[in-house]
């Protein structure tokens, strides 16, 4: 069961509202007629594909479970203040356990985001290098302290 997706509805900040809907027995098509008068406009086929797929009791079962996990996770590590590592090392667990299923595009794409973190990590680097070299000094790092002479000035 992929619990991590895009449906548009899953995704919609109107989700409770659009389930709710649902389980009241409203059709499709008024749904979808509601949320383009919201400005949230998702075709009956899409609202249709939702009901089927990511309504059922288990899929809503497996959806809170894994909230539930997620929350654990969070609050027994600790990210040292980077909360996108704190999500990959939780996302990799899942995905090593068989819990999620990413698709070939979230790779990708998180992929990248690694990627494009290195390059500014890199630039950074090259940053100070170059006002390093441009000042006339280098820098060194550790802890000043006075010298003196042999003959104490």
């Amino acid at each position: 069961m992929k619990l991590l997706n895009k449906c548009a509805v899953c995704t919609s900040p109107l989700v409770d509202v659009i389930n709710r809907k649902m389980s009241e027995g409203i059709s499709d098509i008024k749904v979808s007629s509601w949320l383009k008068d919201e400005n949230q406009y998702i075709s009956r086929i899409t609202l249709g594909n939702h009901r089927r797929q990511h309504t059922s009791p288990e899929h809503i079962k497996a959806r809170r479970d894994l909230a539930k996990n997620i929350q654990q996770a969070v609050k027994v590590e600790s990210s040292n203040g980077d909360l996108a590592k704190l999500v990959s090392h939780y996302v990799y667990k899942m995905v090593e356990n068989g819990d999620v299923i990413p698709t070939l595009s979230e790779g990708l794409r998180a992929q990248e985001m690694i990627d494009r973190r290195k390059e500014k990590s890199a630039d950074r680097e090259l940053a100070i290098s170059m006002a390093e070299i441009l000042g006339g000094g280098y820098l060194v790092e550790g802890t000043a302290m006075e010298v003196m002479d042999e003959q104490g000035a």
